[in-house]
């Protein structure tokens, strides 16, 4: 309190909460900032573990085995057709498992594949009816995982939380479709300046 004070003797101006706040959140150190970066990676580790755990308990007894040939399969379900390169960028899976993901669901006969319309040597993946049949049966299911997940949040933790994570997949989902063959220190350069200064 006593060195807020000294910072702000010359300020006419009455100080509120919200000052004080933002003097204490400028006094982090840089090791503190670099705890909170570990932290959060972690934690978006975790909540994927976590979302895959409980998925799996909602895909029992299912013709779906995996988390990713849910999302690929629920991908289709508002597309006429996705080329294989649509969906696995769509999903965040490279070439090799994403085409693994199809195979067993074209085996399944969850989905179907035909030629590209326009370009012949591309095929493209589109959900069956008994594709949509699965999916349909399990949704009860998947949206208590999802509820399982997030429930604990508060309506306004839940819309910064939503508002925080859509800016980073925004962010990484151009990095995944346009940069993946970059090193991570060129990646590193398209991080806002402001967020590089503790590297």
């Amino acid at each position: 309190m006593d060195q807020f004070e000294k910072t702000t003797q010359s300020n006419e101006v009455e100080l509120s909460l919200n000052d004080f706040i933002l003097f204490l959140q400028q006094r982090r150190t840089i090791k503190e900032e670099r705890n909170d970066t570990v932290r959060i990676a972690q934690n978006i580790s975790f909540l994927h573990r976590y979302s895959k755990f409980y998925i799996k308990k909602a895909l029992k007894g299912s013709l779906l085995q995996t988390v990713d040939e849910y999302t690929y399969l629920v991908t289709l379900f508002n597309e006429e057709s996705l080329s294989k390169t649509e969906i696995n960028n769509r999903n965040v899976i490279e070439k090799t498992s994403g085409n693994e993901i199809m195979r067993r669901l074209l085996n399944a006969k969850l989905i179907g594949e035909r030629r590209d319309k326009e370009d012949k040597r591309r095929m493209r993946v589109f959900i069956t009816d008994k594709g949509r049949a699965e999916l349909t049966k399990i949704f009860p299911g998947l949206w208590k995982s999802a509820t399982m997940l997030s429930g604990v949040l508060a309506p306004p933790e839940k819309e910064s939380f939503l508002q925080a994570s859509d800016k980073l997949c925004d962010f990484h989902k151009n990095i995944f479709a346009h940069c993946k063959e970059e090193e991570i220190d060129s990646l590193l350069s398209k991080l806002p300046s402001v967020n590089r200064e503790s590297l």
